[in-house]
């Protein structure tokens, strides 16, 4: 019985080893671990979208942003939230969107650039 239990704890701890996936960038070693290879391009980049608006409210609070910055941050959520709605309910043309993303990103880097956010708080776009 021990011998099973030992044997089923090894397997269990080899199996989820093997879980673990890393995607790494050309340019650098910054890895974005749980990667699906079968999410498209186009998931991917809006998932990256979404963490970036996370990352930048956050530089908002930590920089100490102005009723401007915070005016500009609030329209850049409602756009990526439209985003959202569109990629969710499939009303959407591929390069379209995709064009949107870019956009919203460029925006959002902005953003950090009008902070002066210290270069290593800047939201690694991969």
């Amino acid at each position: 019985m021990k011998k099973f239990i030992l044997l089923t704890a090894l397997s269990l701890t080899i199996s989820g080893g093997s879980a673990f996936a890393y995607d790494y960038s050309r340019h650098d070693n910054y890895r974005v671990a749980y990667v699906d290879p079968r999410r498209s391009s186009l998931e991917r980049h809006v998932d990256h979208l979404n963490r970036m608006l996370t990352h930048v409210r956050w530089q908002v609070r930590h920089y100490r942003a102005d009723w401007r910055v915070r005016r500009d941050v609030q329209a850049i959520s409602r756009e990526i939230d439209r985003v959202n709605y569109r990629y969710r309910h499939g009303n959407y043309n591929g390069g379209n969107l995709r064009r949107e993303v870019d956009r919203l990103h460029d925006r959002l880097h902005a953003i950090e650039q009008r902070l002066h956010v210290r270069s290593r708080d800047f939201y690694r776009w991969n």
